[in-house]
């Protein structure tokens, strides 16, 4: 199997634990922005001591690769921000499934300007993981409000500009300084919205600074990381179906350490979704089968 998609799976996985250690930290009464600027702020931290190098200073700061980064900081960073709103507005299942539409805009993005028309195999599996995910919630609790829509399809717009662009930053970039600058950047805007608010929340005890250690390390480092690595051996497209792993990962943490019950029509759902992701990764064999959308 390919080192690649073995990663963006993993990656996906990791971003699975963000469920986890979000709801423990705004239990502990962080507010969003308050919570997403300790996530960032650590991770930047952890990440200095791998640029002590000279050539990973030159890459990260080189003109080109400054630009796409940025880009990606910027749509990585609102994609975050629209998802919450669309939460207060249609609830976390419909928004979980909206946001999970992104890999439609990173197959947009790669038609309409990398001129790459994706497999048959690939639009398959990619409508089968789309498909296994409105089963992860229950639409008797869905509240449609065009405003919370809008924000939920912001959400998956945003990220997948981040995922698309993440293709072309590693391409400029080392991977350790692509995760580093999406990373300072990311803390860059939600220091920014801090300051706006006027309040920041002080961790101070061992319970909810492990709890964000674990964001920054497990949630946001790592996945970076990974992904950025399988981008070099997968396509964007490829990688961001394969990323899908992470609603499996936060149902399973969910029933371990939240005491959350899963539904027989979500246990289909996973599967369906398992499906998809087998077509998907199979689609090497039939990398011939070229359709346009």
């Amino acid at each position: 199997m390919n080192l690649g998609i073995v990663l963006a799976s993993l990656s996906g996985a990791l971003y699975g634990t963000l469920g986890l250690f979000g709801v423990y930290l705004l239990r502990e009464g962080l507010g969003l922005n308050e919570f997403l600027f300790w996530r960032f702020f650590l991770s930047v931290i952890l990440l200095l001591p791998f640029l002590n190098k000279k050539k990973y200073w030159r890459d990260s700061f080189s003109k080109k690769g400054l630009i796409i980064i940025g880009i990606s900081s910027v749509f990585y960073a609102s994609s975050t921000s629209f998802y919450f709103f669309a939460i207060e507005y249609i609830g976390s299942g419909l928004a979980m499934v909206l946001f999970y539409c992104y890999p439609i805009f990173v197959v947009l993005l790669d038609w309409l300007h990398g001129k790459n028309s994706p497999s048959r195999l690939t639009i398959i599996g990619l409508a089968t993981v789309l498909f296994g995910t409105l089963f992860l919630s229950d639409p008797s609790n869905w509240c449609l409000s065009i405003d919370g829509i809008g924000w939920g399809l912001f959400c998956a717009f945003g990220f997948g500009v981040y995922f698309y662009t993440s293709q072309r930053a590693i391409k400029e970039l080392s991977v350790i300084s692509g995760t580093f600058c999406i990373c300072f950047g990311n803390f860059l805007i939600f220091s920014l919205l801090v300051l706006y608010k006027g309040s920041l929340y002080l961790p101070t005890t061992a319970w909810v600074i492990g709890n964000i250690t674990g964001l920054a390390v497990l949630s946001t480092v790592l996945p970076i990381y990974l992904v950025y690595v399988a981008l070099r051996t997968i396509n964007s497209t490829k990688a961001s179906v394969l990323s899908v792993f992470e609603p499996i990962v936060t149902i399973i943490l969910g029933i371990i350490f939240l005491h959350e019950k899963i539904t027989p029509i979500q246990y289909m759902g996973v599967l369906i979704i398992l499906v998809g992701v087998y077509v998907v990764q199979s689609c090497k064999k039939h990398k011939n089968q070229l359709v346009s959308i």
